[in-house]
């Protein structure tokens, strides 16, 4: 059975934080007294209940804990309000080596940004300055141009809020990119549109991406500045915020983790990293930090249609348009508990379970997986936290509490079976993804150049600069000049595999996945470029020119130096 909660994580991912980290010492972190703020001192004190009332909060606390381990999660946090009342709120595991999770403590909720884009966009809706369905998103963002200048005349802020332009639910292009997004949206009329305007899902982050920017022009203040002044301050959100650079600047901050394999995570063997700013170009679709604390206030408010304690603080009618069916997300039913479809509007998706109707979001970075759930027509907000990227226990805990606290029929053992086999298959599928889709090698087939004749740079209008060079690197000890690929901050040696064809890996830090170049010829017998596969079209990368007395490859110092660099790993640890 599959979850519809939050799709199984693509081998695309935005973020690859290095390795190595340093442990920070924990600081009481005592929450804010702003406006619907969940503060520390009214959390649910298990101890501090009536043996009637602390049952069920001691039985869900043990069953999370074991489901932690079951499911191998280094850390999670989980807070739970009901009818306006905060009844759970608990960390387990660990957020880095040696400090617990707490409720209160800060990791990336990812995809769970779109929404917060959406809502700060629906102010500007409000106020006039922008409109959903009417105004092309080009007016605003003049780069944002396609191959096609009728499709890029039609798109709207609907279009690609509810992720039905067309973009495709890749990130390859701009993974690693230290670009403006100005500058990125100029490569877009060289990608291929993989679907066509209409009533389909097709997932795609730079879509959020254009339409944060589009909010941002209008309102002449940076997207990230603009969130603040428009939903987090007005809400009260002190304890979210953009940067994970600026996040791991606070003292109670969950570190990434990742595992090698499902056995090694049961086991407690997960590799550390620490928090990156990769994902800055992609801030409008995934680059918000914050607690489970902020997030049951920010559900609750959406629930209640931007209303929080009494008071209006978001538009009503724009929350509404948010929470409208735009796009079909899946048109069958996944299993009896869910509707027959379901259905995204604009940041969230819309389904059913039990009866009860169900927003929610999901997200997954490098290191780190979330989840939150409205079930309104309960007045029930769930949110989940952790600090892994394989994580398939936050898209099962709303569905146990829910059967717990709303007293539904129990159908299946969320946090047990399911999680268990979900991630087993999440597991496998990035092992197959990791392996990449290379076709047989075929053997005593060598290159046809010597190795310094394929370094030099190459570019392509979509990816931009790739530098190709032939420098020293270290396999088990031994040193041997290979050449080796730069893209943006991604490098990586390359392994001869047939002919003019050579292997590298794509390192996203939790995830390595094979790929293939295949190097071509001119007529004059020198390497004239490079080819590779991208979303079913044959992506071409042209030599440049070499600068008299190069030798076709510039910078074997400096690729040396950053190799070695490059290769220290820090391994694993156990907790």
């Amino acid at each position: 059975m599959s979850n519809p909660a939050t799709p199984a994580p693509s081998p695309n991912r935005w973020h690859t934080p290095r390795e190595g980290a340093t442990n920070i010492t924990p600081v009481s972190t005592p929450g804010s007294a702003t406006r619907g703020s969940v503060t520390p001192e009214i959390l649910a004190s298990v101890e501090g209940l009536p043996v009637e009332g602390r049952l069920p909060l001691l039985k869900w606390r043990e069953a999370m804990e074991l489901a932690r381990n079951k499911t191998g999660l280094p850390g999670m946090s989980v807070a739970v309000l009901h009818k306006g009342k905060l009844i759970f709120a608990e960390g387990f595991g660990k957020r880095n080596r040696n400090d617990p999770v707490t409720a209160e403590t800060l990791m990336p909720i990812a995809s769970m940004t779109k929404a917060m884009t959406a809502a700060t966009i629906g102010e500007l809706v409000a106020e006039g300055k922008l409109d959903w369905d009417t105004t092309p998103v080009s007016k605003y963002v003049p780069e944002a141009q396609f191959g096609d200048p009728i499709l890029t005349s039609e798109l709207t802020l609907v279009d690609y809020l509810s992720h039905r332009s067309g973009l495709p639910h890749d990130d390859d292009p701009w993974d690693y990119s230290t670009a403006t997004r100005s500058d990125i949206f100029k490569r877009l009329k060289h990608m291929k549109l993989t679907s066509k305007l209409g009533t389909k899902l097709q997932y795609s982050n730079i879509g959020y991406a254009i339409a944060g920017e589009a909010a941002a022009n209008v309102a002449g203040i940076p997207y990230e500045k603009l969130v603040e002044a428009k939903v987090l301050r007005p809400l009260g959100l002190s304890n979210t915020g953009f940067s994970q650079i600026e996040m791991g600047k606070r003292p109670n901050h969950g570190m990434p983790h990742y595992a090698d394999s499902f056995q090694d995570a049961q086991q407690g063997r997960f590799h550390e990293g620490y928090p990156d700013e990769d994902i800055r170009l992609l801030a409008p679709s995934g680059g918000i930090y914050s607690n489970v604390l902020d997030l049951v206030t920010w559900g609750r408010t959406i629930m209640h249609h931007g209303e929080l304690d009494g008071e209006q603080i978001l538009n009503k009618e724009s929350v509404i348009e948010q929470l409208r069916a735009r796009t079909i997300s899946r048109s069958k039913r996944s299993s009896p508990e869910f509707a027959p479809s379901s259905t995204y509007g604009m940041g969230w998706f819309m389904d059913s379970y039990k009866g009860q109707a169900m927003y929610y979001h999901g997200g997954n970075l490098a290191g780190y997986s979330s989840n939150i759930v409205l079930f309104p027509d309960s007045d029930l907000v769930v949110a989940v936290l952790s600090n892994l990227f394989i994580a398939m226990l936050p898209n099962n805990v709303p569905y146990y509490l829910a059967d717990e606290i709303l007293d539904l029929p129990r159908t299946q053992d969320w946090m047990g079976d399911v999680a268990v086999n979900e991630t087993i298959e999440v597991y496998s599928f990035i092992a197959e993804g990791n392996q990449g889709t290379l076709p047989p090698r075929i053997k005593n087939k060598p290159a046809t150049h010597q190795l310094h004749q394929y370094a030099g740079a190459y570019f392509n209008p979509l990816f931009g600069n790739v530098s190709v060079t032939l420098a020293t690197s270290e396999a088990n000890g031994v040193f041997n000049k290979r050449l080796h690929i730069r893209f943006e901050n991604m490098l990586s040696s390359m392994e001869h595999y047939h002919f003019d064809s050579f292997v590298y890996i794509q390192d996203m830090w939790s995830m390595k996945v094979r790929k293939m170049l295949s190097f071509t010829t001119g007529k004059d017998g020198k390497v004239e470029g490079f080819q590779i596969e991208y979303l079913d079209e044959v992506q071409v990368f042209s030599k440049e020119k070499e600068e008299k007395g190069s030798g076709g490859c510039r910078g074997h110092e400096e690729a040396e130096e950053e190799m070695l660099i490059w290769k220290q790993d820090s391994g694993q640890y156990r907790i």
